[in-house]
């Protein structure tokens, strides 16, 4: 591991390459932040890490000040986006990673990103990434280019936040990130894709956290999908026919995947699969339906057959 020098930024800045500067919002999860910041410090390329803590009370502090990293406070909690706009505005990297403090950054994720950024006109490249459970998800394919209408039908996993690397003068476009809570990451790639193209290394740089209180396990990632399609309706009209009853689909077969998550059976589960069926007939949503009229069991088993004939 190379020791950060003075300004926050790693000593692998003796190494070439354009720097890339690390913007980590955190609240309340001292216990996960270091990781996240070692992760960082553990890339073969220059690099600047910003630690923005959203707690309004300094709760991050011991954690950083075990770091030379630059550290940032916002007043009261305000959300994931302010922070991360706080933490872009003081950034000076040619390239911004936004990282949840529960995520980590595998060995090469900047060098091989950079290295795609620069040999395209892509101001974004993702990656695939490995949840802490062992699942893996590697980016579909056909995702990249203009992806503007994959991101309005919330059909970009694994694109998220932590996965990406913007080009600064590409997310200096989108700047001040507006708060969507649960929808921080779907908006972010909307406004992206808009402006840019996307591509994409075809392999897990990102271990993926697995955490309870998580803002995109919580039901507000469900109200936060359906205000998205409510803000960016002169979109949705503009796209091809299907991509709104997509995006809508696939937030209602998340929200049933949510209501069995801790249950062995459920009536809203069913409920939520009956309405993504309704707005997206297909094989896709028929199956999931069909499943949670066994609860549970029912959706093991078609993940399990899934799994096989993939």
């Amino acid at each position: 591991m190379c020791p950060p020098s003075p300004d926050g930024s790693s000593a692998a800045s003796t190494l070439d390459g354009p720097l890339v500067s690390v913007v980590i919002p955190t609240y309340y999860r001292n216990d996960r932040l270091g990781g996240a910041i070692e992760s960082v410090i553990d890339q073969d390329h220059p690099t600047e890490t910003i630690v923005v803590d959203d707690s309004g009370e300094g709760h991050a502090e011991p954690v950083v000040d075990e770091f030379d990293v630059t550290s940032l406070e916002l007043d009261r909690n305000r959300g994931s986006n302010p922070a991360r706009t706080m933490g872009a505005e003081r950034a000076t990297g040619k390239y911004v990673q936004f990282l949840d403090d529960d995520d980590r950054l595998l060995p090469g994720k900047f060098a091989r990103q950079v290295d795609l950024l620069e040999r395209t006109d892509a101001g974004v490249a993702y990656c695939g990434m490995t949840y802490e459970d062992g699942r893996t998800v590697l980016p579909d394919s056909t995702v990249r280019g203009d992806v503007l209408e994959s991101a309005l039908a919330f059909a970009m996993s694994p694109c998220v936040t932590s996965t990406m690397l913007t080009d600064r003068e590409v997310l200096d476009h989108v700047l001040p990130l507006p708060d969507r809570p649960g929808g921080d990451d779907l908006g972010l790639m909307i406004d992206l894709a808009r402006r840019t193209s996307f591509e994409f290394v075809d392999d897990s740089l990102v271990r993926r956290g697995l955490i309870d209180d998580s803002r995109g396990k919580s039901p507000g990632l469900i109200r936060g999908r359906l205000e998205i399609v409510r803000e960016y309706d002169d979109l949705y009209r503009e796209a091809s026919p299907g991509v709104r009853a997509d995006a809508l689909a696939n937030t209602y077969r998340l929200e049933g995947r949510m209501a069995l998550r801790d249950r062995r059976w459920s009536g809203a589960a069913v409920r939520s699969f009956a309405r993504a069926c309704y707005h997206a007939p297909s094989i896709r949503t028929a199956v999931p339906l069909g499943a949670s009229l066994f609860g549970q069991p029912g959706m093991n088993a078609m993940q399990r057959v899934y799994q096989l004939v993939r």
